[in-house]
């Protein structure tokens, strides 16, 4: 009698931890939407090699973020662009769009750290914060860039702008 308990809690508590391992949260849901998502938009863009998931395809624009993190964002994936392109404050990038299109992969390396497609990004005017306002790109030194957003005003240079470095 003893036996069959035993074997009847064993099972039960490997069904508990069957269980546990194939349960996926809303979490590890969007996380796998996502990066199929990625994996399209970089499939469309021939010849451009896409790094995948970064903080710009994580946090831009996410719907309970905010201004300065989506900047932040930008800020990291453009750090991680300078670290692995060679001389790159030699490349005339005079502003918003040029970047833009030199982190999808308008590069001599043909490497995309932004996808071709995103919400926040219009065709010819560049990337654009969540107010809809595009962002200005203030290039400090060859390397340091600062990131500004015009804030809620939609103007740039006032005392709402939210600007990183």
């Amino acid at each position: 009698m003893r036996t069959i308990i035993a074997v009847i809690l064993l099972l039960i508590l490997g069904f508990i931890i069957l269980s546990g391992l194939v349960k996926t949260t809303s979490q590890e849901v969007e996380i796998v939407q996502r990066t199929e998502m990625i994996a399209e938009l970089a499939e469309e863009s021939e010849g451009v090699r896409f790094l995948g998931e970064n903080p710009f395809t994580r946090e831009y624009g996410k719907l309970d973020g905010d201004i300065k993190r989506d900047l932040e964002a930008l800020r990291d994936v453009v750090i991680n662009c300078q670290s692995l392109m060679k001389n790159f404050d030699t490349f005339h990038l005079p502003g918003n769009p040029e970047i833009v299109k030199f982190l999808q992969g308008e590069n001599p390396e043909n490497l995309a750290w932004i996808p071709a497609q995103h919400p926040l990004i219009k065709p010819n005017i560049g990337l654009l914060d969540r107010n809809g306002t595009p962002v200005f790109f203030h290039r400090l030194s060859g390397l340091q860039i600062e990131y500004r957003s015009a804030g809620a005003d939609g103007e740039h240079w006032t005392d709402d702008d939210i600007a990183v470095r």
